[in-house]
């Protein structure tokens, strides 16, 4: 009670009832359609105890409704994510509904037409909130001044890509990425061992905290120490698959995915056979310049900032993966009082343009819920014609990896000393 009434007379708790809202009103009437492999995860393992995912669809007859109308191959997260959802699922059991379960399984893609789909939605994404909340606390956390510390909370709480996401789409990148700020906080208190347990919960959930995982490494003072943190890190992830690599389907469709290979479709041509991945290129070069003793960054954030505008700048990504990079931007920007607002501005609307050229499902698409009849719609992009929209495209990436460039070569020249 006492810290019930702390919150209520703090500072932001009219900002964040209104965040709150916001976020709970959109889940209920958005979503995406990748949304109803989770749902449908979530569902078999507390109704029939499904714990192997991936064989059980893979041993699906193609005549099985599940096969029939999702496809086999769209179980493609890693078994964390799927147990977590089963976990969310228990917890929710008393207002989960097996009839709604077969009913959404069996009538796709009519299923937005049924009344109790905005409370299916709603349910669903509501433990987003939490970790969403969350991350708003420790960014907030990671500054001594109080104005900045303000301005990290209030941006994260209204900032698009976490409405767009997470209450949106459905997507839970804001979990992992929650594991990865919570692994920064713990960089910057000198907790390095729990910053890589936490880096490896996050990886066994999506890969990407594993990006940030050698910076961490490299800046363990002996090489025991070294080690240590890269055993701490890889655990996790090694514990959650260990059960499932004698699955053939696990490995087809999620240890060797298409998607976790994206960042290697850049390279540079040595041979007709080979080449050199410019992702990994330059993110080596990141990885020595932060083990090099000789130089000292006051902001060690900056490595999490870096990795993430390269991996934006050479990468197809699709659009709610931005929201990895968001934190870090904002850390960025109210750490350096908004000194280069600009190129942030320039690159979130590149965003923008990336974002309504996909497919309408990742655009107004995600308003079918609501107004079922935009699932028939063309997509912006097929409504121009006079310009080649992938030529456009490319101009708005080469824009965004310009930005980004300057950023990071500004932000590391004010942010380190040499020793």
């Amino acid at each position: 009670m006492r810290l019930f009434k702390k919150i209520v007379k703090a500072w932001y708790f009219p900002w964040l009832v209104v965040g709150i809202i916001l976020r709970l009103g959109i889940s209920a009437i958005t979503a995406h359609p990748d949304l109803w492999a989770l749902f449908f995860a979530q569902h078999l393992f507390v109704f029939q105890r499904v714990f192997n995912i991936y064989d059980y669809l893979a041993n699906l007859p193609k005549t099985a409704t599940l096969v029939a109308n999702y496809g086999p191959n769209f179980f493609t997260y890693p078994p964390l994510a799927y147990f977590l959802f089963g976990f969310f699922g228990l917890i929710s059991r008393p207002i989960l509904s097996l009839e709604n379960f077969s009913r959404i399984l069996s009538n796709y893609p009519d299923i937005y037409q049924f009344p109790g789909i905005f409370q299916t939605l709603f349910w669903f994404k509501l433990p987003y909130l939490f970790f969403d909340l969350g991350i708003a606390f420790i960014l907030a956390s990671l500054f001594a001044d109080q104005r900045k510390k303000k301005l990290a909370f209030l941006f994260w709480l209204f900032n698009p890509l976490s409405f767009y996401t997470s209450f949106m789409m459905g997507q839970f990148d804001v979990i992992p990425l929650f594991f990865s700020v919570l692994a920064l906080r713990f960089a910057l208190k000198e907790r390095k061992n729990w910053a890589a347990i936490s880096l490896g919960i996050g990886g066994a959930l999506k890969m990407f905290p594993f990006f940030f995982l050698p910076f961490l490494v490299v800046r363990g003072k002996t090489y025991r120490e070294k080690i240590k943190l890269a055993f701490l890190g890889i655990l996790p992830y090694f514990l959650s698959i260990l059960p499932f690599l004698s699955s053939s389907a696990f490995r087809q469709v999620s240890l060797f995915s298409a998607q976790s290979q994206k960042m290697l479709h850049m390279s540079l041509p040595v041979s007709g056979a080979e080449g050199i991945y410019v992702f990994i290129f330059l993110f080596v070069i990141l990885v020595f310049l932060a083990g090099y003793k000789k130089i000292k960054f006051e902001s060690p954030w900056w490595y999490f900032l870096a990795v993430m505008l390269l991996f934006f700048s050479v990468t197809h990504y699709h659009p709610q993966w931005f929201l990895w990079l968001t934190p870090f931007l904002i850390i960025e920007m109210v750490e350096d009082n908004f000194a280069y607002r600009w190129i942030g501005l320039i690159m979130f609307a590149c965003w923008i343009f990336i974002t309504l050229t996909f497919e309408t499902s990742l655009n107004f698409g995600l308003f079918v819920p609501l107004k079922p009849e935009l699932a028939t719609l063309k997509g912006i992009s097929e409504g121009l014609p006079f310009f080649d929209i992938f030529q456009l495209k490319s101009i708005t990436r080469s824009i965004f990896a310009a930005g980004a460039l300057v950023l990071v070569y500004f932000s590391f020249k004010k942010n380190y000393e040499k020793v």
